[in-house]
């Protein structure tokens, strides 16, 4: 799940561990299904996806306005010189056809999604910058400060057929 934001910042135990400007919060979830070709088609759509209108840029830490009469979806992340926060999330893989309390069998087990997750990380930073690349506290309960603009929430399925 992605989502345009403005500044974003994620904490555990009321303690930051990380912050961006204008961009992208990317919830990641890992399904005991997923392989290094849905990380690849994954890094490309996160990075690729138009959320901006034409010519939008951060400049000094803030989203410069574009003129009213500007095509919207024209710019992704990397044309904005935005970033983009990965967290690591496996409720979104949650099932609740049967009962009120949600299953996660469906999500990696988390001594195998974490070296997963750190190697979509290292395709992020590899595929854009490593400083516009940020990320989360693995595993942990995090208070995720956000404002999301638009509100624009786009959900990514890698297992989607086209």
């Amino acid at each position: 799940m992605v989502s345009k934001n403005a500044p974003i910042l994620p904490a555990v135990q009321g303690q930051p561990v990380s912050a961006i400007g204008p961009g992208l919060l990317a919830l990641i979830g890992v399904s005991q299904d997923d392989t290094p070709e849905h990380m690849d088609l994954l890094t490309k759509k996160i990075l690729q996806l138009k959320l901006w209108p034409e010519g939008a840029r951060v400049v000094d830490g803030g989203l410069a306005s574009c003129d009213e009469h500007t095509r919207a979806w024209r710019s992704n992340v990397m044309e904005l010189g935005g970033d983009v926060l990965c967290v690591s999330q496996f409720t979104l893989h949650a099932r609740t056809s049967k009962g009120t309390r949600p299953d996660f069998h469906l999500a990696m087990a988390g001594d195998q999604a974490r070296p997963f997750y750190d190697a979509f990380l290292e395709k992020m930073r590899a595929a854009y910058a490593p400083h516009k690349i940020h990320n989360g506290a693995f595993g942990a309960m995090m208070d995720v400060s956000l404002i999301n603009d638009g509100p624009v929430t786009i959900t990514m399925d890698t297992f989607e057929k086209k």
